[in-house]
């Protein structure tokens, strides 16, 4: 026979078996517990004074088991933790320690962030974590030599936490099953809704035309059987986090949601049972339906941070090329087991996957991965080449200066990661409003029904119910996800994909934007600007000369003159050289392109030409004399100019932060109109820049495209990617161009500005309607019916009002 049960455990909210007794003080009082493990928890927490935690979690803590599960312990040994482990030396004490990323499923609030935070700090050997609630992940660091990563696992794993080694595929199998619950609930609430939704428009049509009592009756009861499930199933979330929030004696959005849904539901089923009253299960349904919207789309932002904010570390390598002194083909290795000073082969095309020394004596390496620079660099002996460098020439051999877990791409990532901890979280003013007028409605109530009951207890109930259902906080509770759902939706019609609501208001706010230059403002390719010529050749045919001397090359500079290729003018014996230039013969003549330089080196006179440019350009010339002087640049976008005449027009402060140390950027700068510029700059200069201009009062838009663009997105206050940006940047930034309309970018600003004023519309009606309504329902003037009539107009007035926000701003399309 089973055990009886007699209340819920304090820690985990299990039932508590009656043969099983064991209490403990938490908080002024004795405080139950189910099991051995919730009330080890217990005592730990209040042992390391950290009460807390139950004063401010909103969810019931998952129930401990008193093993580590035998898996765990694995983590242990050396080669399978070397996989995830990051190792790090301090520079000052010499001490080495170790991090790792770990994901804990139940971590679901900040309360559980408090509580893991403070409690692994104060284990000996912990040097610091760091506790992600949005992506369910903790940073642990630690030191391998004063503790065991499975004895810090079985801590996490008794206070509730079970945590593992971070695995993108793990974390996507739980995000697709998190997914699928949603799109359950939102799809059986959709479909509740309209099924309701036509049985209420003959309910509300047959009372003027008195329609036969028992087809009433029927009409009620079978929505009575759709709002059911529609309720305890699709809306569960936001009532068991009211119950959650009522438990630690605070109001939240949930709480009047959550009365709302049962008092129309209850006083429903009493309307159905004693056949009298009037029945509420369409605003159930509505409610629900349109709530769970907003919700989906926050977790559809919570599930991107999740899958993607760390899958910068799989982007390089994981292996390389080992070689010696004088092997010219070497063995693979993972780059754990590389050590400093190792000598690493880079074959053309291959991306470098650790920071390393050349000792070939040049290279050229395209570093678009890391500072969005699409023209390649060259390399001397000597110099440094980081990891995420594409080797774009011949073999390169590289001596290894440091390990995988110190590079320059996992400094990037780190920073990022930094920021994006530190990025501010703005709650919405709905929230705030709800939990002093739930409490409003509440105390209203109990006073209306008070006088009631001593001047006509007959009609105490009814009045008391239209108070409750005519103020019910439908409008207030849709003003703000359904005017956020439509200015998501208005964002993707425009081909604008945002991961969170939270750029919407965090955009409104804006008053500086920041603009990467190359593949931003520009389209990251070299086009040919000027043609200066010095023969009888004609403009044409000397680009024809120039494309088949070129014709062989993939290089940044031979794809500008692709298009001029003729095919009755070919090049042969081509032969390229390095950072200089091209040279080939066409129709028996040698002919040679390239830098100043180069044409010096094959006996070309430059004092016999004069030139606008001097120095820089490219030259063409015939081993007899110059024939032609060309300029290219990298193309301006053609919406950018346009882009910023509204921007400017609107109030906004425009910047250009480039890693382009030419003087390109000065020039764009001035072609625009852009005052405030900068060069040469490094993720780290773009970061200090960033929070210096917020430091002084801006909100900051970052809009760019490189991997060095990650770490200023996450510290903006909002960011944009654009359409050809970088796979993390994409996944760092808040929004994310799927065209290179330039012009998105002032109707991301406008339209954003336009839903929190639609929030404060819907806001302000919803109060408006609350202040006129109230008072007549209390005197007794709105029956029921009227009251869940009312109720219903106002959120769709509120709904209404937000589908404007879909309909596209002529001037700013254009």
């Amino acid at each position: 026979m089973d055990a009886k049960v007699r209340s819920e455990c304090f820690h985990c909210g299990l039932p508590i078996p009656a043969n099983y007794h064991q209490t403990l003080e938490v908080l002024g009082k004795e405080r139950e517990f189910c099991c051995v493990g919730c009330y080890s928890v217990a005592e730990t927490i209040v042992s390391n004074g950290l009460t807390d935690y139950y004063k401010f979690r909103t969810e019931q803590a998952i129930r401990p088991d008193q093993e580590l599960p035998p898996e765990l312990v694995a983590f242990d040994e050396e080669d399978i933790q070397a996989e995830y482990r990051v190792t790090q030396k301090d520079s000052v004490t010499n001490d080495q320690s170790s991090s790792i990323i770990l994901l804990s499923e139940p971590i679901r609030c900040s309360a559980c962030a408090w509580l893991i935070e403070r409690t692994l700090r104060k284990i000996p050997g912990v040097t610091g974590v760091q506790v992600n609630v949005a992506a369910q992940t903790i940073n642990l660091q630690w030191q391998p030599e004063a503790i065991e990563l499975s004895k810090i696992l079985k801590r996490l794993h008794q206070l509730g936490y079970s945590a593992l080694p971070y695995k993108p595929e793990q974390a996507l199998a739980i995000n697709v099953k998190q997914q699928k619950s949603w799109l359950r609930r939102l799809g059986l609430a959709g479909l509740g809704m309209m099924q309701v939704m036509m049985y209420a428009v003959g309910l509300y049509l047959g009372a003027w035309d008195d329609i036969n009592q028992q087809h009433g009756h029927f009409l009620r009861l079978v929505s009575f059987l759709i709002a059911t499930p529609v309720l305890f199933y699709a809306g569960f979330p936001f009532y068991f986090s009211a119950i959650q929030s009522l438990r630690q004696f605070r109001l939240n959005m949930d709480v009047p949601i959550t009365l709302a849904l049962f008092l129309a539901y209850g006083a429903s089923i009493w309307a159905v049972l004693t056949q009298s009253g009037e029945v509420y299960f369409d605003s159930v349904t509505m409610f629900v339906f349109f709530l769970l919207i907003g919700r989906y789309l926050e977790f559809r932002a919570r599930q991107q941070v999740s899958e993607k904010v760390y899958k910068g570390q799989n982007s390089l390598p994981v292996y390389a090329e080992r070689v010696s002194c004088n092997e010219s083909q070497g063995k693979m290795v993972s780059l754990k087991k590389l050590q400093q000073g190792d000598e690493i082969l880079i074959r053309p095309g291959a991306t470098v996957p650790i920071d390393g020394e050349l000792i070939s004596e040049q290279a050229e390496v395209n570093e678009a991965m890391l500072n969005g620079e699409f023209l390649p660099r060259q390399k001397h002996q000597g110099q440094m080449v980081m990891a995420g460098s594409v080797n774009t020439h011949q073999a390169i051999r590289l001596k290894v200066s440091g390990t995988s877990d110190n590079s320059y791409w996992a400094k990037l990532l780190s920073m990022q990661e930094a920021a994006l901890l530190e990025k501010p979280r703005i709650g919405l003013l709905a929230d705030t409003v709800a939990r002093y007028f739930v409490l409003f409605i509440l105390l209203l109530a109990a006073t209306v029904a008070w006088y009631w009951l001593r001047h006509e207890p007959q009609e105490a109930l009814w009045i008391t119910l239209s108070v409750l259902v005519v103020s019910c906080p439908c409008a207030l509770g849709l003003a703000t996800p359904i005017a956020m759902t439509c200015g998501a939706l208005a964002h993707n019609q425009r081909n604008v994909l945002i991961k969170g609501q939270h750029f919407l208001q965090n955009t409104s706010h804006v008053t500086d934007v920041i603009f990467d230059k190359t593949g931003t403002l520009t389209e990251g390719a070299f086009v040919v600007d000027k043609v200066e010529l010095f023969s009888g050749l004609g403009k044409q045919e000397v680009l024809a000369i120039i494309a088949a001397l070129e014709s062989q090359s993939e290089h940044p500079i031979a794809r500008a003159f692709y298009e001029y290729q003729n095919n009755e003018v070919t090049a042969s014996d081509i032969k390229h050289h390095s950072f200089a230039g091209v040279s080939g013969s066409i129709k028996g003549d040698t002919f040679y392109f390239g830098n100043r330089q180069f044409i010096e080196s094959c006996d070309g006179q430059f004092d016999e030409v004069e030139s606008q440019s001097e120095n820089s350009g490219l030259w063409l010339y015939d081993g007899q004399k110059l024939l032609a002087h060309v300029q290219l640049t990298d193309k301006v976008r053609e919406q950018a100019k346009a882009m910023v005449m509204q921007l400017q027009t609107k109030g906004y402060r425009l910047h250009i932060l480039s890693g382009d140390p030419s003087e390109q950027t000065e020039k764009l700068a001035k072609q625009l109109g852009i005052e405030s510029w900068t060069n040469g700059m490094t993720p780290e200069q773009k970061l200090s820049y960033v929070k210096s201009l917020q430091s002084k009062g801006a909100r900051v838009m970052m809009v760019g495209d490189g991997l060095n663009d990650a770490p200023v997105m996450s510290a903006a206050d909002s960011s944009v990617a654009m359409a050809k940006a970088s796979d993390l940047t994409r996944t760092t930034a808040d929004a994310y161009l799927l065209s290179e309309n330039l012009l998105d970018i002032p109707f991301i600003l406008q339209k954003s500005r336009q839903t929190q004023s639609v929030i404060k519309q819907n806001i302000s009606w919803a109060l408006i309607y609350n202040a006129v309504m109230i008072p007549f329902a209390a005197m007794g003037y709105i029956p029921p019916y009227l009251a869940a009539i009312g109720m219903s107009l106002s959120s769709i007035v509120v709904v209404v009002n937000s589908l404007k926000l879909k309909r596209e701003q002529q001037q700013v399309a254009n």
